[in-house]
């Protein structure tokens, strides 16, 4: 059965009045927001209505601010003559109930590259194969699912980061390391090693603070930073609506929402605030999660910038997060600041780092295929039964392809 295409003209016809008809609401909502930021210069008024906010428990989701007023655009600083970076990301290969074998792989590659100096790059993989009950099931014998690998594979990511970190802790001036994605770690409620995860992410969030520490006390320091490409969140608008209530209405019922500037992302509003290598003020986004981090220690709040990573149109903007001990310190947000937007520069609009690291996580279909080819192989090397769903096996037939994902032979 094929899709008939007469039957979906008129709703794609549909679709595009309702497209436009959207873009000019947000283009006088987005006007709306740049009026509102170009007044946000009292960063004082800022806090004493975000902590009414928090006194209300009124539900507030937006952003709080630091030091900086959030109307203004801070410039590119000067590169750090010398620095160390090293970029983790993550990849897996998820549980297949109609595979030969019953596992999980994880991959994490990290990339480790030297600035300022001749030093060739380092590059280090860690694979891990699981395949235990335990590993592979919940406490009902369920078996566990996608987002629970996803989990497991984020505490590995920064795990090897934080020890690939402390091995270069000689290193002379700053050392990075950089995540692929948001610091504040977030999983699905059906997780079932859910507050294990959560203790280890956050201990090996403060083994990198112990790394700076260590650093400190010699006229060094290590930062921890998340990068976000093309982030969709709102944290700004959120600020913006709060700021435009009257007091008596910051309350939970007036912050379920943006309001009139509800369907607005940052991203468009700060495109327009920043030029190339420029960033926004700090910000803390104010949530349940964040402040989690902070009850365990002021130092592991996360706080944010965003960073216009282009040399020229058409822009692009990132998220750069940070633990509070990079951005409580000026010269080490200055030299986040600087590092990221050169290493965007090496590879158009993406740090150059996090690009290899993820060429070295990735695991290819023909990679997969042969994992499969060397677990079946052990299998009948200690004469286990092969046994593939037939469900597999016709959907091969009907794509023309072997398991391994190869064409068949003729």
């Amino acid at each position: 059965m094929t899709l008939e295409f007469e039957k979906v003209v008129e709703q794609v016809a549909r679709m595009g009045r309702a497209l436009a008809a959207r873009s000019d609401s947000l283009s006088e909502r987005s006007a709306l927001a740049w009026e509102r930021l170009a007044l946000l210069s009292d960063v004082d008024a800022v806090r004493e209505r975000v902590v009414l906010a928090r006194v209300r428990d009124a539900g507030f989701r937006g952003a709080a601010l630091l030091d900086e007023p959030a109307n203004r655009a801070y410039p590119l600083p000067s590169l750090p003559p010398h620095a160390t970076l090293l970029a983790a990301d993550g990849s897996q290969v998820y549980p297949n109930p109609h595979g030969a074998a019953l596992y999980y792989l994880i991959n994490v590659g990290v990339f480790v590259y030297h600035h300022g100096t001749d030093a060739l790059p380092e590059q280090i993989t860690e694979p891990q194969l699981q395949y235990s009950e335990t590993a592979l099931h919940n406490t009902n014998g369920q078996l566990i699912t996608n987002a629970v690998v996803n989990a497991r594979r984020s505490v590995q990511e920064l795990a090897l980061l934080a020890r690939e970190a402390w091995a270069r802790a000689e290193r002379a001036g700053p050392l990075l390391a950089i995540s692929d994605g948001p610091l504040l770690f977030w999983m699905d409620k059906d997780v079932p090693d859910r507050k294990q995860l959560e203790d280890e992410y956050l201990g090996w969030l403060i083994n990198l603070h112990d790394l700076h520490a260590n650093r400190s006390a010699r006229g060094e320091s290590a930062s921890l930073l998340g990068y976000v490409d093309r982030p969709a969140s709102a944290f700004l608008i959120g600020l913006l609506h709060l700021m435009g209530l009257d007091e008596a209405e910051v309350r939970a019922p007036a912050l379920k929402s943006n309001g009139d500037l509800e369907g607005l992302a940052d991203q468009a509003l700060l495109l327009r605030l920043l030029k190339p290598g420029e960033r926004s003020a700090l910000l803390v986004q104010q949530s349940p999660r964040n402040k989690d981090y902070h009850d365990k220690g002021e130092r592991y709040e996360i706080a944010c910038f965003y960073l216009n990573v282009s040399s020229e149109p058409p822009y692009h903007l990132a998220r750069v997060e940070m633990p509070m001990w990079v951005a409580g310190d000026p010269a080490l947000v200055d030299a986040a600041h600087a590092l990221v937007y050169d290493q965007c520069q090496l590879m158009w609009r993406y740090p150059y780092a996090l690009t290899r690291a993820d060429e070295l996580a990735v695991v290819r279909n023909q990679e997969r295929a042969q994992l499969n080819e060397l677990i079946e192989i052990e299998l009948r090397r200690h004469a286990q039964e092969i046994a593939h769903s037939e469900k597999l096996d016709s959907k091969v037939v009907r794509h023309g392809r072997t398991r391994y994902g190869q064409g068949r032979q003729k």
